[in-house]
Formats: C-alpha cells, structure tokens, sequence
C-alpha cells in the first residue's frame, strides 16, 4: 500500500496534471490505483522517496540510482535549463540541495553535463561545461563540505539514441540532456 506522503505527491501531481493549481489533502479528489497507475511509470522507494517519475505532465527533476560504491543524482537538463541556457531557475539550488542531502559530509562529488547531438559538438561541448559548473556552484552554495569537480561531456556520452531509423528521436534526446553528480556513500 502507499504511504499517506506519496500518495499525496501522486494525487497533488494527478491534480496538477489537469489543471488544479493549488490543493489541500482536504481538497484531493478520490484518487483510484487504476488512474495512479496510468500516471506512474516508475517509483523508487527505499525507505523514503527518492524519485517519483510520473507521465510527460509531470516530470521528476532527479533520479537516483546506485551504482557500485557510489550514487549517481541525475538531473533532467530539460526541466532544469531553459534551451540553449545554463542559467539555473530560482528554485533549483534547493531542488538540488535535496536531491545531495545523502551524500556524506566532506564527499567528492562530480558533476557531468551532458547534451543530445542538436548544434555543433563544440557549441554542445561548451554548453553542457556551463550547466556543471552551474549545477556545481549550487552544490558548493548547498553543501560547502563537499569537494566538487565539474565536467562538461557535449554530446559524447548519449544514454538513449538521439535518431532512430533515421529519425529524430525526441524522448531519447531529453534523456541525453542531463547532469549528472556522483558521490560514493561509503
């Protein structure tokens, strides 16, 4: 069974979704496990929620996998930059700052950005240095005790095709848009 919290994230984000702008758990509609499951592609719950990826309505601005010795925040470069962008929005330092709040006093952390194949590999190359070091300065502001390096990768490291059959391939390429920041935890 869900918990009471995730299940007001899902049925806040099921409102959301059709244009409710603001509820309370008064408020909330009875929300069934059929209209939950047609919302939700993937949770990930290890004793508290880490990730909460819902249809292309409502997306999650980090995952978290663990990889080995070391956990792997990945941040969706489409929700957290605007295009052709490495401003970071106001609201994201804390975004941020939640999604490390694991990661063990004094950790090396790396961020990598990341970009799909549009523009040219030297304009893509340079973009996706900008969003680390953005996303790196809002860890070091969050986190001064982490020791944090930046790297940008452009388009070399795809996780998903950018084509496919010859075609655009426009969700593979929002999965390629992303940073990602790596810390071992233990």
């Amino acid at each position: 069974m869900l918990s009471a919290t995730i299940a007001l994230v899902l049925a806040s984000s099921f409102i959301a979704g059709v244009g409710v702008t603001t509820a309370s758990p008064d408020d909330l509609p009875d929300v069934t496990q059929d209209m939950l499951e047609e919302s939700v592609h993937e949770w990930v719950i290890d004793g508290s929620v880490h990730d909460i990826l819902l249809d292309d309505s409502v997306k999650s601005l980090a995952t978290e996998e663990p990889v080995g010795p070391d956990t792997v925040v990945t941040l969706r470069s489409d929700i957290l930059f605007d295009f052709n962008s490495a401003t970071l929005p106001a609201a994201a330092p804390a975004a941020i700052a939640e999604a490390l709040a694991d990661a063990p006093n004094g950790a090396s952390v790396s961020v990598a950005g990341h970009t799909d194949s549009v523009g040219d590999d030297a304009a893509n190359q340079l973009l996706s240095q900008q969003r680390a070091d953005a996303v790196a300065a809002a860890v070091t502001q969050a986190r001064p005790d982490l020791v944090v390096t930046a790297s940008g990768y452009g388009e070399s490291q795809p996780i998903a095709d950018n084509t496919t059959g010859g075609e655009d391939n426009p969700e593979g390429r929002a999965l390629n848009r992303r940073v990602e920041v790596t810390f071992t935890t233990g």
